[in-house]
């Protein structure tokens, strides 16, 4: 079983070791054995200690089963770990930055692409935003991070010629919200490669469309002015989510300081509260995080608050495994979520209750809070509001949207 055969490999000696002496004493189906593989690898990554070396097999059990008591006892010790709010107390992973050689130009053509939501509407509430690639790869080494499997590790690829490129996109009468950070960070590079000026000019031909520029980067971009549908946001995370798994982003001080920046040079500011993690203390680290926003930003100057969690398909999950870094992220309930796993929605409606719960009132009447790729029932219990199907969602939020952008061009003295 190649899958098998990977797992194995990426293995630390010692480990392998122990497992062809397991795999040797014991009788276990192929399945079974992809399953030991697959923990084993799990436990290397969070820096837990082999369950080859926890494991005391009963005495004197000589019935043929002790295949099965082994994995009995495995199962229940990981549902232990995953069910559990992860320790990240004792954690301080080595970090493996992914290494960028170069930054360079590429010729493809832009392609507006939909939201990565799944296609059926039901299993998630989706705003239909179009994306736009501009920039593919992150330097960033975030361990949860979905991007660096669609791209070359070693190469940050920035389309060239952009502005001619931008200019020359159809949009029709739908397209009213385009977000630029799915396929890297929208300002990690500023303008070394004409991007922002490409997009500052695409923002102006069509005033009637929100282009977002979404980030978890420091870097001031603000020595020159933006149209005011071009719309600034921030990924944010607790302070020990950000030092232990979004490696080399910038802390959360510097992201808030650099929205600072964005609302005073006059634009629009939205965070996203994403991926949120189930870990020990997240309930005060989160609520830090909603105390920080509140102490810095009023309601008019946000347009949007997203809220989430992580989210893995199968075959990101296999790299995660593959790759070996050292992290806990998937130290998780791995529960079935519209085609990925996720966290159980008993779990996501406490994290996103509490976070939406602890901003102020001000804050909950003047900005549009959203559930991003979530299950629609957490709508209700946790926003206080729920929409019957997507075009009602998206119809709500680009009200809101244009509302927002009217309050910004009359501080801006244009209207």
């Amino acid at each position: 079983m190649k899958a098998a055969d990977d797992i194995y490999r990426s293995l630390p000696e010692g480990t392998r070791n122990a497992l062809s002496c397991l795999f040797s004493a014991y009788h276990f189906t192929e399945s079974q054995k992809l399953e030991i593989l697959k923990e084993e690898a799990d436990l290397r990554q969070w820096k837990e200690e082999s369950f080859t070396s926890i494991y005391k097999a009963p005495e004197n059990r000589n019935d043929g089963r002790n295949g099965d008591r082994y994995i009995m006892a495995m199962r229940a010790y990981m549902n232990h770990l995953r069910s559990s709010e992860t320790d990240y107390s004792d954690f301080t992973p080595n970090i493996h930055p992914r290494p960028k050689s170069r930054v360079m130009d590429t010729d493809k053509e832009l392609v507006l692409s939909r939201c990565p939501c799944p296609v059926d509407g039901e299993k998630t509430r989706c705003c239909k935003l179009r994306t736009l690639d501009v920039i593919e790869q992150c330097a960033f080494s975030c361990s949860y991070c979905s991007v660096q499997a669609f791209y070359s590790e070693n190469e940050i690829h920035a389309v060239s010629d952009i502005k001619n490129k931008l200019l020359a996109l159809d949009l029709d009468d739908s397209v009213w919200h385009i977000g630029t950070g799915q396929a890297s960070d929208s300002i990690l590079l500023g303008d070394d490669h004409g991007t922002l000026t490409g997009l500052i000019a695409f923002a102006e031909k069509h005033p009637d469309v929100i282009i977002e520029l979404k980030s978890k980067s420091a870097r001031n971009v603000f020595d020159r002015k933006y149209p005011e549908n071009i719309f600034f946001s921030w990924s944010l995370n607790a302070e020990t989510i950000i030092r232990k798994e979004e490696h080399l982003t910038a802390s959360l001080d510097g992201r808030i300081e650099n929205a600072m920046r964005a609302r005073d040079n006059g634009n629009l500011v939205g965070f996203h509260i994403h991926p949120m993690v189930y870990f020990r203390g997240w309930e005060d680290e989160y609520e830090a995080v909603t105390r920080r926003i509140s102490s810095e930003f009023k309601a008019e100057d946000l347009f949007a608050i997203s809220i989430g969690t992580l989210t893995f398909t199968k075959s990101v999950l296999k790299r995660l495994r593959m790759q070996g870094e050292e992290s806990r992220i998937l130290e998780m309930e791995l529960t079935p979520a519209a085609g990925k796993f996720s966290y159980p929605l008993d779990v996501k409606r406490r994290m996103f209750s509490h976070v939406y719960s602890s901003f102020p009132q001000d804050i909950q009447d003047g900005v549009f809070f959203y559930l991003c790729m979530e299950d629609p029932s957490l709508w209700l219990p946790v926003l206080g509001r729920e929409y019957g199907c997507d075009k009602d969602f998206e119809e709500d939020m680009k009200r809101n949207y244009l509302m927002k952008r009217d309050m910004l061009k009359v501080r801006n003295g244009i209207l």
